[in-house]
């Protein structure tokens, strides 16, 4: 009766990253727990849905929650480098993050294995306060993770 083509793709993922932050976000520990899903072919490229809820601590703590959408581009069989880009809400806002809502990028490096993936890659929220000529804070929070995923 009702026909969701995003649900007809490969295998759902789940994974989870852990890492710490960086730039201005040092001293901060992050965790990440991500669903994701192959999604229809972007720029020629392998793509997938992500679904992410994340969690920071330190003197920004806060909650986050995201959807993405990721490129991948194969590098050989095993191994690709990726590119999200997505919107995002967080908790409460901060001297880092001046408004709840946020764009998140993840660039990252991985391998397959088989059913799992395992990549490292770098995690920044922002309110894209250049872009938009916002006049409020946001240096933006940003991780180096380590992320394993598992096909199902």
């Amino acid at each position: 009766f009702f026909h969701f083509p995003f649900l007809s793709y490969g295998p759902d993922m789940l994974a989870v990253a852990a890492g710490r932050g960086n730039i201005e976000s040092q001293g901060s520990d992050a965790a990440f727990l991500s669903y994701q899903k192959d999604a229809p072919t972007l720029f020629n490229r392998e793509s997938l849905y992500d679904f992410t809820l994340g969690y920071w601590n330190g003197s920004t703590r806060n909650s986050a929650l995201s959807l993405a959408r990721v490129v991948r581009w194969k590098l050989s069989s095993e191994y690709y480098f990726a590119g999200a880009l997505g919107i995002g809400v967080v908790d409460h806002t901060t001297d880092h993050l001046g408004t709840t809502g946020q764009f998140v990028v993840r660039l990252a490096f991985g391998r397959k294995f088989e059913k799992y993936d395992l990549s490292i890659g770098e995690t920044h929220y922002s309110n894209g306060k250049t872009v938009l000529q916002w006049h409020g804070p946001n240096v933006g929070e940003d991780f180096l993770t380590l992320m394993l995923a598992r096909e199902f």
